[in-house]
């Protein structure tokens, strides 16, 4: 193992390093070393679109997070899955591939980073995909070269258009392209996947295979980054029991999420000063690292279906095993589906241009009522896409093999319920009408249907997270910010962040596709910066 001589140290191979990763190896001058805890992302269940049901409960792919009691959600505590393998959360996700809202980038932009705009991040958003799939005809806002190849999937499941039929018949547009100039409507999504298979950012990887100056380590934690003063000079893994330390030369980059770039930040000495000393860990920065966390709080509405046609059964030993075995041996089938094709983004009124919930209908029921067996049933998720609470996440001890503390704190904002409640609301008068009324054998979730409070209630004891943390490692150009527009960590050389943590706001809708967009940006950032340092010149000052 090499302990030195890489330019550039990535700890996450996730949706952000491996575009980083890739990116920066072009440069065959540049050497780059991408550090991942989890396995490569060889397993079938991750190129098999249904493999998500495996992936969304599996230790050996996936970090199995769970937050803190939650005081407004009757202090239960919610799972939060997040990929531990090559990729990331981009190898066990849903696919579902959304830009977000141009406002949401011009927010940030209106908060001293003018550089994040949406106008700024549109030619990184064509640059990731290739959207040949999802386009009758080519589209300059769209691209068709990158390693991210788009499709509609391989179903367009009956239950899925009578879904997009009943919005149109609440009052919603049908929208053919929710990454196009409006993101209203209801129907099919865009997936990260492409004649049956998962596209996601391990693809950046098999384009770079065959680079010597690309070291991929895999199956291997960093402990904490090893810091001399206020300088970033590598990074500490365990390997045989002891602790080694591997220099990067120019730069390390956390790309390790919303939850594991603060947690080894903090680890680092790096973050709120009381709280590092009071886990015996010496302050190298006193910083906010750890504040600002938000994410998608969701609802599923669960249905009993009237007719067998749901993918339910699949989610069986016996058909689950058909499935995969046709997939195995012919690449078709119920397999080639994650479940989710078809959704819906919507505002306060129909004027609105600015989605506040977005819907997922899944034609699967993956948690029946206890003690019930479901033949044929779906759900359908609402979220609300801007979130005003917000959460920390912190260390328990100073162990790296400890989870930190998740704290969303979701709800504690009263304007979330209420926006929430209205949501659910919504969304029942959707279900409710003739296109999937017909589907429809019984209302599992009914208390979403009744009155105002037994809606309440049940938000309470059933709403979870549609697995979108952020926030963490916030981007801004104040001094509570923790990177400033260029990435790099305030208050500490040679170290940057590039991950969903850095968003100083969840986007309206997935996190997926945004987040490689911020690492293409980023990896433009870093390569401009290595040009000046290797022409000697004083570093230009760039707008944030």
């Amino acid at each position: 193992m090499k302990l030195s001589g890489y330019d550039y140290i990535i700890v996450g191979a996730g949706s952000a390093g491996c575009v980083l990763a890739s990116r920066l190896s072009e440069d065959p001058n540049v050497n780059v070393l991408l550090i991942e805890a989890g396995a490569p992302s060889a397993s079938i269940f991750v190129h098999m679109p249904a493999g998500i049901r495996v992936l969304y409960t599996s230790p050996k792919y996936n970090w199995q997070f769970w937050t803190e009691p939650q005081a407004h959600l009757n202090n239960r505590k919610i799972y939060i899955p997040r990929g531990r393998v090559v990729g990331g959360s981009s190898s066990i996700n849903s696919m579902i591939a959304i830009r977000g809202n141009a406002w949401d980038y011009d927010s940030w932009a209106a908060q001293g980073l003018p550089s994040w705009s949406y106008e700024n991040l549109r030619p990184y958003l064509r640059k990731i995909e290739d959207a040949t799939l999802v386009t009758r005809e080519r589209d300059q806002d769209r691209g068709y070269s990158g390693p991210i190849r788009l499709s509609y999937g391989t179903l367009q499941h009956p239950i899925s258009k009578a879904f997009i039929e009943s919005a149109v018949s609440a009052g919603l547009p049908e929208n053919n392209g929710f990454n196009g100039p409006s993101q209203i409507g209801a129907g099919f999504y865009e997936l990260t996947i492409a004649e049956g298979k998962r596209s996601g950012a391990f693809k950046y990887l098999d384009r770079a295979k065959g680079r010597s100056n690309l070291t991929l380590m895999a199956n291997c934690r960093v402990r904490r980054i090893a810091m001399e003063g206020t300088r970033a000079r590598g990074v500490v893994i365990e390997k045989g029991g002891r602790e080694i330390t591997i220099s990067a030369e120019r730069e390390v980059l956390l790309t390790s999420g919303a939850i594991g770039s603060p947690q080894l930040l903090m680890l680092s000495g790096i973050g709120p000063a009381d709280h590092l000393q009071s886990l015996g860990i010496k302050p190298v920065l006193d910083s906010g690292v750890g504040s600002n966390l938000q994410d998608h709080l969701d609802c599923a509405i669960r249905l009993e279906a009237s007719q067998p046609v749901t993918l339910t059964p699949y989610l069986g030993l016996i058909k689950g095993g058909l499935a995969g075995a046709q997939y195995i041996l012919r690449g078709t089938g119920p397999a080639t589906s994650q479940g989710v094709e078809a959704g819906a983004f919507w505002g306060p009124d129909k004027n609105s241009s600015l989605p506040e919930w977005q819907a997922h209908l899944i034609v699967a029921l993956r948690n029946p009522p206890p003690n019930e067996r479901i033949d044929h049933g779906f759900a359908i998720r609402v979220c609300q896409l801007r979130p005003k609470s917000r959460g920390t996440l912190r260390l328990r001890s100073a162990d790296p093999s400890d989870t930190p503390a998740i704290d969303p704190r979701f709800l504690s904002d009263e304007s979330d319920f209420v926006s929430m409640q209205e949501g659910v609301r919504q969304l029942c008068e959707i279900i409710d009408q003739p296109g999937l009324r017909k589907f429809v054998k019984r209302k599992i979730d009914v208390d979403a249907f009744t009155s105002v409070n037994s809606r309440k209630e049940w938000i309470r004891a059933r709403a979870e997270t549609i697995y979108h943390p952020v926030g963490t490692c916030r981007m801004g150009e104040d001094s509570n910010a923790v990177v400033d527009g260029q990435l790099r960590v305030r208050g500490i050389d040679n170290l940057r962040v590039i991950d969903g943590s850095i968003m100083p706001t969840v986007i309206s809708g997935n996190t997926n596709l945004p987040i490689m967009a911020m690492a293409e940006k980023a990896a433009e950032l870093i390569a401009g910066s290595n040009e000046t340092r290797q022409s000697g010149a004083a570093p230009k000052k760039q707008s944030a």
